[in-house]
């Protein structure tokens, strides 16, 4: 069998490094954590807004823009919200993720939302399995 030249072999070493290294990182990485980014705006003009970038977002957690604008003057809302993370999110027009959320249905990824009186902003974790409901009664004899 010919051998390869030792510049080819370097190079198919090289690939087969890196592959255990992607395939050694993805294990570590938990299956149900959000990864991607959440950008929102405050205020406006939407041209000149701040901006922040949430990287990585945590699953389950209500943003504010208290949180977010530690400095923005009281009452202020975002002007602008976009998901390009891996987990679905609820916009609330009320502080703290209460009422109902602004949107019948959550965003998905490369969705964005602006022109409404948001507040705060909550990354969707995995859905938990549902379980079917027992009565706590006994029932009658």
């Amino acid at each position: 069998m010919p051998r390869l030249p030792s510049g080819r072999r370097a190079g198919l070493s090289l690939v087969a490094t890196t592959s255990a290294l992607v395939l050694a990182l993805a294990a570590a990485t938990p299956a149900s954590a959000a990864y991607g980014t959440v950008s929102v705006s405050l205020g406006e003009p939407l041209l000149t807004a701040p901006r922040v970038t949430i990287k990585d977002p945590v699953d389950n957690h209500c943003y504010t823009v208290q949180e977010l604008f530690p400095d923005a003057p009281a009452g202020s809302t975002f002007s602008f919200v976009g998901n390009h993370s891996t987990r679905p999110i609820n916009v609330y027009e009320g502080d703290a993720c209460s009422g109902a959320p602004t949107a019948t249905s959550p965003m998905g990824y490369g969705m964005s939302l602006g022109g409404a009186p948001i507040r705060s902003i909550k990354i969707l974790g995995p859905s938990a399995p549902s379980t079917p409901t027992t009565p706590t009664t006994p029932p009658a004899a």
